[in-house]
């Protein structure tokens, strides 16, 4: 669980999956210290210089006691939530945040504060994303990012896929990137994130220096080291196994990737193949199981058509191609 996700069910913007993961975390005992500090970072942004802070006061004060006024009306034995007050609050938290919303005398610029944008790339795109302090993220194909239309202390996104990252130095912020149970934790630096689901989460450095952390716990904060990776190395982390694979990486490919050139390195070709299927949105079938394995050296651009690409390929591995209706069959 990660304080963007949360920020979002404040938000009133999970998708249902999100929503019923807050859910059950919010049923985890650990849970309220990091609700709290989600709330706290919710008021301190609510807070302008010109409200009324006695009356901010008098209503956080007001806030509590209809909280615990509700808790204790509701029977044990219909509770959908722990004692706690704060859990209790979470089913409230919209009314509530409204209620807040009404004390600013500047409603619209407020609420643009706690806005979480998403930016999604179906099979076949890619795209830009310029963020509000500067970072510029190269967001691939079949990937998403969630990241807050302005930053508080601590700047954080999330991502499912794969985005190439150049991150605007803020010492006093760090970015982090929250990718399934893994955090990937930079102050400006650039660096490539590859975190499909299902699939083993790869972080690899172009410059500066990079700390890649992993959640033992999704109910807990504590967070254990996987990699601190500098220039020219990649860390390979497998979920399934719990099993961290250190290797080299050439700079000069990843900034090529985010130009739209891909690099493949003694790669099976049906791992090529998955890159293909993405990037282009089409439907590749490998007729044979020895050239699925077969290793692929080779250098291409996404400014080249799909069948440009193949031909290099079947040159290369010594294997044909035929289009078949939205399909591409490879064969010996």
């Amino acid at each position: 669980m990660n304080k963007l996700l949360l920020k979002k069910y404040l938000n009133n913007t999970c998708t249902d999956q999100e929503l019923e993961q807050v859910k059950q975390f919010l049923k985890q005992p650990e849970s309220e210290e990091l609700f709290r500090e989600v709330l706290d970072e919710a008021w301190q942004e609510m807070e302008e210089p010109e409200l009324n802070i006695h009356a901010m006061a008098t209503y956080r004060q007001q806030l509590m006691q209809k909280v615990q006024n509700n808790n204790e009306n509701i029977p044990e034995t219909s509770k959908l939530w722990p004692t706690t007050w704060i859990k209790y609050a979470a089913i409230l938290v919209l009314p509530l945040m409204f209620g807040l919303y009404q004390l600013s005398k500047n409603k619209k610029e407020i609420s643009a504060k706690v806005a979480i944008i998403e930016s999604y790339n179906p099979k076949g795109q890619r795209s830009i994303v310029s963020l509000s302090d500067g970072t510029v993220i190269y967001l691939g194909s079949n990937s998403k990012i969630c990241y807050p239309k302005t930053f508080s202390n601590v700047r954080e996104i999330e991502l499912i896929g794969e985005a190439f990252f150049k991150v605007k130095r803020d010492p006093a912020r760090p970015f982090i990137i929250h990718t399934n149970n893994i955090q990937t934790k930079v102050l400006g630096t650039s660096f490539k994130i590859e975190a499909f689901r299902g699939n083993p989460v790869e972080v690899s450095v172009a410059t500066g220096k990079v700390s890649v952390d992993r959640q033992a716990d999704p109910t807990k904060k504590q967070l254990t080291s996987v990699a601190v990776l500098t220039p020219g190395n990649l860390v390979n982390w497998d979920e399934k196994t719990k099993k961290a694979t250190l290797a080299k990486i050439s700079t000069q490919e990843l900034e090529q990737w985010k130009d739209g050139n891909l690099t493949f390195n003694n790669q099976r070709l049906a791992d090529v193949v998955a890159v293909l299927e993405r990037c282009y949105n089409v439907k590749i079938h490998i007729s044979s199981d020895a050239l699925s394995n077969y290793r692929i050296n080779t250098t291409c651009s996404l400014n080249e058509s799909i069948t440009k690409i193949m031909d290099i390929m079947g040159k290369a591995a010594s294997f044909k191609y035929k289009l078949q209706g939205d399909q591409i069959i490879i064969s010996n």
